[in-house]
């Protein structure tokens, strides 16, 4: 027996992007992708051993829709699941069966089942193996369900062996599993529990030992990013994870680390002290909102003794970059958020923010609120990717909140502040300037991005007359970050409204109030000449 592991492209068209995927970057350096489907290739391990077992990628090569495999396997987010649609239904017209697994296809399955034959619902590692051998025997069911939560330390190493792994930008790995908090606009308790689940830190060392090696130039630039949705869920076990990780790191099997994380980090300074031993080099951080009142609306309790500004400067004055996650367009946001947004991020140096409009996604309590208030416009899955508008706003048009996202990317990334924020990053907190040759590389590998925009082009020349000054230690590759983030920014520009310009200066006006917002709309339309009447 055959099965096809298929990880689809995240958008219906090939030319839409994600700034996740970092385009840009990975052309300069040689990388077809950033991240690889984690999950996919982890029950591509579960699978039984007398299965011959096949995974491909679509951002790597086209699908063969003619492949010759006895079930395809899919799995799919919420705003993925539409190209994973397409592609199930291909191969069903070609008469191949197709099981579907994943978030949306688990909270939604009654609709995945009108373009797949089986769905498999929740963790699939326990649930997996027995899906197979029902579907040998002809006996699959349509809907297999959950088998409950798997113990993390039952969770196979992934199948590197099938992945071309010399075409991604990182690696992944997952340590923890499941969430007690009930946050509004997240679905994490309701598919992976409510509960903290850890991976056992000698598995953890397990699987860094497993990562393929490909070459001394790719090892030495990939990265590790652990996917958890919060690493430090249960102190206790990441003070032991750090204690395995540390001589890892000492016996250079351990390059620079992210994680995602929340801010009360930094309440735990031996835990901050280790993260820096064991080569973290970026927090990820869900601050969400800077406003406290947006958050408790949103079920996110507060509960932290520190100043953000005390917490972040622990983080910084440790080597430790922040990639800050914000999301604009709750009912609390007024247009004076995407300003306050940007004050936040220059007063405390944030150096990567990344920004996202609130989705309700399906699963969600948010979802439910919407979908009775009637807010939400349509369940074009495809468009439920946090950086398109797909619901009613109440402080602020449907124009106003796309265009202040596409201000935020604007503002951050292209206009000056953004490297002037980088530079007063590299003076206060950077440890080690990047050398000469590292400089040399990327500056000639750039010369692939030339041409691709006027201000791109500007950038690289600003970028590296700043990374060439004295007096700071300047670091080629977050310069290149930026650079990646101004491309994806180029990007957005096409999702402009004809009003862009105006809205631009109203986010940037002292009185971003709702009632000023609708008398700038008003005085707006009152300038708008009359058609003439009719001959």
């Amino acid at each position: 027996m055959k099965i096809l592991f298929i990880a689809t492209r995240k958008n219906c068209d090939p030319q839409d992007r994600e700034l996740y995927e970092m385009d840009l970057m990975n052309r300069v350096l040689g990388f077809k992708r950033s991240l690889f489907d984690l999950g996919l290739y982890t029950v591509a391990a579960c699978t039984p051993p007398d299965v011959e077992v096949t995974l491909h990628d679509e951002y790597l090569a086209p699908i063969d829709f003619d492949a010759g495999a006895d079930l395809i396997a899919l799995s799919a987010k919420t705003s993925a699941v539409a190209r994973a649609y397409q592609v199930a239904d291909e191969f069903r017209k070609r008469g191949k069966k197709v099981v579907l697994g994943g978030i949306h296809a688990s909270l939604r399955p009654q609709e995945a089942l009108e373009h797949v034959d089986y769905v498999v619902v929740g963790e699939a590692e326990k649930s997996w193996p027995r899906f197979v051998e029902l579907f040998k025997k002809g006996e699959a069911p349509r809907l297999m369900p959950s088998d409950g939560f798997v113990e993390m330390a039952e969770i196979p190493v992934p199948r590197w062996d099938k992945a071309s792994y010399r075409e991604f930008l990182f690696h992944q790995v997952q340590t923890t599993r499941g969430c007690p908090f009930t946050c509004r606009f997240c679905s994490v308790p309701d598919i992976s529990g409510n509960a903290f689940r850890m991976k056992p830190p000698e598995k953890v060392v397990e699987e860094i030992r497993a990562f393929p090696k490909t070459g001394p130039l790719r090892d030495q630039i990939r990265t590790i990013y652990f996917v958890d949705d919060n690493f430090i869920s249960r102190p206790s076990a990441t003070h032991a994870l750090m204690d395995a990780l540390i001589p890892l790191r000492k016996s250079k099997e351990l390059g620079e680390w992210s994680a995602e994380t929340t801010l009360n980090v930094a309440s735990d300074q031996k835990l901050l002290d280790k993260f820096a031993e064991a080569g973290c080099g970026t927090l990820i951080i869900g601050f969400e909102s800077v406003s406290e009142a947006t958050l408790l609306t949103m079920d996110k309790k507060v509960n932290f003794a520190l100043t953000y500004q005390e917490a972040i400067r622990r983080i910084h004055e440790r080597g430790m970059s922040i990639v800050g996650n914000f999301i604009v367009g709750f009912d609390t946001d007024t247009l004076r958020v995407f300003d306050d947004t940007l004050k936040f991020i220059d007063d405390n140096d944030i150096l990567y923010p990344f920004f996202s409009i609130l989705t309700p996604m399906p699963g969600t309590k948010l979802h439910d609120e919407y979908k009775d208030a009637g807010r939400l416009d349509h369940i074009d899955w495809a468009l439920y990717d946090t950086r398109h508008v797909v619901f009613e706003p109440k402080q602020m048009t449907r124009e106003q909140l796309m265009d202040g996202y596409i201000w935020l990317y604007e503002q951050a990334y292209t206009a000056p502040r953004a490297y002037d924020r980088l530079e007063r990053y590299w003076s206060r907190y950077r440890r080690r300037r990047s050398t000469v040759v590292e400089n040399a590389f990327v500056r000639f590998k750039l010369r692939k991005a030339r041409g691709r925009s006027a201000r791109l082009d500007g950038l690289v020349k600003d970028g590296f007359r700043r990374l060439a000054k004295r007096g700071h230690k300047s670091d080629v590759g977050q310069l290149l970050y930026y650079l990646d983030s101004a491309d994806f920014t180029d990007y957005l520009d096409r999702f402009r409204s004809s009003r862009y310009a105006e809205h631009a200066a109203l986010f940037r006006s002292k009185d971003a109030s709702p009632e000023a917002a609708k008398q700038w709309e008003h005085d707006r339309r009152r300038r708008v000449p009359r058609p003439a009447p009719a001959a």
